[in-house]
C-alpha cells in the first residue's frame, strides 16, 4: 500500500529534515517504492544507502532493504559499513538490514543498543525489531516494536513473533500499548489489533474508541473496526446513538465509512429513525463512505466499489429530507453528506 510510500516519507522526515535535499530524495522514490525489485535494483539501493550524503536518502533507503533485502551476497559489505563508517544513522541500518536477511548475529547488539538509546522514534523502532530477533529474552523494547508496525508490518510481526516464543498471537502486547501515552504506538497499536480478527482485539478498539480523541488514532482504530465487523458492527452501529460532539460518536462514524457498502443498510436505518443524534452521525458516516469511494485506495476497503458505489447512491433520499427540513445541525451534516456523494459522482 501506499504504506511503503506513507512509511519511506515519514521516515525521512522523522528526524532527518534536510530541506535542500527533498528533491533528491524524489528522484529516487520510484525504486525506493517498489515491493518486487530486481537484483539491479536492489544493488541500486544498496548504493544509494552506501554512498548518499543525503540523511534522508540513507534513511529511505534503509528502511526500504530492510523491507526488501539485499541479496545475502551482500552481506560482506553491510559489515563493511558497520566496521568502518562513522555515521551512526548508516550502522544502524546495516544492522538492521542484516538482521533482516535472516541470519542472527550476537556482534550487532551493540550497534543496536546504541541505537536504542537515541532520540529518534522510528530508528529506536527498526532498531527494537532487529535487538528483539537477536536477544528475544531482553522484552523491555516491545513498545518500538509496536511502533514499528506503521512502517514495517512484517519486520514488526517477525520480531514479536520472535519476542513471543510460545504466544500464539501478540494480543497481550499490543493491549498493553494500546494504552501508551505516545498517540504514535496507541495508533500502531490499534492498526495492528485490526488484523488479528479476533473477539478480544475488537473488544479491545471498542475499549480504546470509547476514550480516544487523538484523530490520528480514531482513524487507526476505525479502519481496525471496519476491518473486523464481524465483531463489531452491532455495537458501532450502536454508538450512532451518542451526542454527535463526543469522539467516540466520531470514531463509530468513521468506522462505519471504512465498513461502506456493508454499513449503508445501517445507515438508512438511522437516518430514518427519530434519534437526532443518530441522523447527525449517520450524514458524517454517509460522508466518510463518499470520501473512502472516491479515494484511489479504495479497493483495500470494498471489494466491489461501482456497487457500494450504488449503494451509497439510495442515500440521498432521506440525506435531502433532513438537509431540507431538519434542525440546523441536521441540515449541516446531511448537505456536506450530499456534497460529498456528489463529488464522487463527477
Amino acid at each position: 500500500m501506499k504504506k511503503l510510500v506513507l512509511s519511506i516519507v515519514l521516515l525521512a522526515g522523522c528526524l532527518y529534515t534536510a530541506q535542500a535535499g527533498s528533491s533528491a530524495l524524489n528522484r529516487v522514490m520510484p525504486v525506493l517504492q517498489k515491493n518486487n525489485r530486481t537484483d539491479a535494483e536492489n544493488q541500486k539501493v544498496l548504493q544509494l544507502f552506501r554512498t548518499s550524503k543525503n540523511p534522508e536518502i540513507v534513511f529511505a533507503a534503509g528502511a526500504s532493504l530492510v523491507k526488501t533485502p539485499p541479496a545475502k551476497v551482500q552481506q560482506p559489505a553491510l559489515f563493511s559499513i558497520l566496521m568502518r563508517s562513522s555515521d551512526a544513522l548508516r550502522q544502524t541500518f546495516a544492522a538492521v538490514i542484516i538482521t533482516a536477511m535472516g541470519e542472527v548475529y550476537e556482534e550487532l547488539t551493540p550497534v543496536l543498543q546504541e541505537a536504542l538509546s537515541g532520540k529518534d522514534p522510528v530508528l529506536r523502532a527498526y532498531a527494537a525489531a532487529a535487538y528483539a530477533i537477536i536477544k528475544p529474552q531482553d522484552t523491555s523494547h516491545t513498545q518500538d516494536i509496536v511502533r514499528l508496525y506503521i512502517f514495517d508490518p512484517a519486520f514488526a510481526s517477525r520480531a514479536m513473533n520472535v519476542l513471543n516464543g510460545t504466544e500464539k498471537s501478540p494480543f497481550k502486547a499490543l493491549k498493553k500499548e494500546s494504552a501508551s501515552a505516545d498517540e504514535q504506538v496507541r495508533a500502531a497499536a490499534a492498526t495492528w489489533l485490526g488484523t488479528l480478527h479476533s473477539s478480544d482485539s475488537a473488544k479491545q478498539l471498542l475499549k480504546m474508541a470509547k476514550k480516544e480523541t487523538s484523530p490520528t488514532v480514531q482513524a487507526a482504530i476505525a479502519t481496525g473496526l471496519a476491518a473486523q465487523r464481524e465483531n463489531t458492527l452491532s455495537e458501532v452501529a450502536a454508538g450512532l446513538g451518542k451526542k454527535y460532539t463526543t469522539p467516540y460518536a466520531n470514531t463509530c462514524a468513521l468506522a462505519l465509512g471504512f465498513m461502506t457498502g456493508n454499513a449503508v443498510e445501517i445507515l438508512r436505518q438511522n437516518l430514518t429513525g427519530k434519534n437526532t443524534q443518530a441522523h447527525i452521525n449517520a450524514s458524517r458516516a454517509a460522508a466518510y463512505m463518499a470520501n473512502v469511494l472516491s479515494n484511489p485506495d479504495a479497493f483495500a476497503y470494498s471489494s466491489d466499489r461501482a456497487f457500494d458505489i450504488h449503494l451509497l447512491k439510495s442515500l440521498i433520499a432521506p440525506l435531502k429530507t433532513l438537509a431540507n427540513s431538519g434542525t440546523p445541525d441536521e441540515q449541516t451534516y446531511a448537505q456536506n453528506a450530499l456534497r460529498q456523494i456528489e463529488k464522487l459522482m463527477e
